[in-house]
């Protein structure tokens, strides 16, 4: 056994093997860029011990295997790839902790030129610190200090948001279900946010694409970066009637804000392009 796991070609295949893992990280990272990662209920922890050992296993294959090229080279990818799955993940540990580690103990385990690794460790470490601040940066200035949370009958009874609709929480059921915001031909659907921020807020109307979304055992990829407000002037805590209206053809969405107001529409053939840049708060 020992002379089989001492054999050249053995690590060789082992190091080749190892692009599988490098692959699916990349692959992970690239998904949440175009999309939101949305656990399935009650499957977080499954996910987690399968992400962890699924992990734990490859380290242990890429450190048998160390001083092979393919490893070297995959060793000194593997922190960019990591770092762009930290600004589009930003919070969510379970998906960032476990490739990072690999990435950081295999950027110093691998049999790399002592050279090459001071020289792009020096741009890594750069790269992670001003990176990350101009993350921060980016979303002060462009995300704002507003907090938006969506209102359907799933809204946390605990919350403060909670508190503003409780008293309309049956309309707003009705209001936000699925037989009344997704669009006749199934291809979108409205949503409808409450907007905290440093004034006296507001109800935000929107519209996004529907069935768009990608459904995995684990988790759901969540279309993001394609939204249509219809209207950002509603009064917390008043639930606005919305819904779908055709007119001369032409698919519309109707409501209106308060019982004092008038009726209006608005056409949703024309949505906005995909933005790809929302992870740095731009809307």
């Amino acid at each position: 056994m020992k002379d089989f796991l001492s054999n050249v070609w053995v690590k060789r295949a082992v190091s080749v093997f190892n692009v599988a893992y490098f692959a699916v990280i990349t692959l992970l990272t690239y998904a949440t860029f175009l999309y939101d990662l949305e656990f399935a209920a009650g499957r977080e922890k499954s996910f987690f011990t399968v992400y962890v050992v699924l992990n734990v296993v490859f380290m242990g294959l890429m450190l048998f295997s160390r001083r092979e090229l393919v490893t070297e080279i995959l060793s000194i990818l593997m922190l960019p790839v990591v770092f762009c799955m930290i600004l589009f993940n930003m919070g969510d540990w379970i998906l960032i902790v476990p490739p990072f580690i690999v990435a950081i103990i295999m950027f110093f385990a691998a049999g790399t030129n002592e050279t090459v690794k001071v020289i792009m460790g020096t741009i890594y470490l750069l790269m992670y610190v001003l990176g990350i601040v101009a993350y921060f940066v980016l979303n002060i200035l462009f995300g704002g200090t507003s907090v938006e949370t969506v209102l359907n009958s799933d809204l946390d009874t605990s919350s403060s948001v909670y508190a503003l609709y409780r008293d309309n929480f049956k309309k707003l059921t009705e209001v936000t279900s699925e037989s009344n915001t997704i669009s006749p031909d199934g291809q979108y659907q409205i949503i409808l946010y409450d907007v905290k921020d440093s004034d006296k807020g507001a109800v935000k109307i929107c519209v996004v694409p529907y069935n768009q979304d990608i459904e995995l055992k684990f988790f759901t990829l969540k279309q993001k970066g394609i939204k249509k407000t219809i209207s950002n002037k509603g009064i917390r805590g008043t639930v606005p009637d919305v819904g779908w209206v055709k007119e001369d053809g032409v698919l519309k969405v109707q409501y209106r804000l308060s019982e004092a107001d008038d009726l209006r529409a608005t056409s949703v053939t024309t949505m906005p392009d995909k933005q790809y840049f929302q992870f740095l708060g731009i809307q």
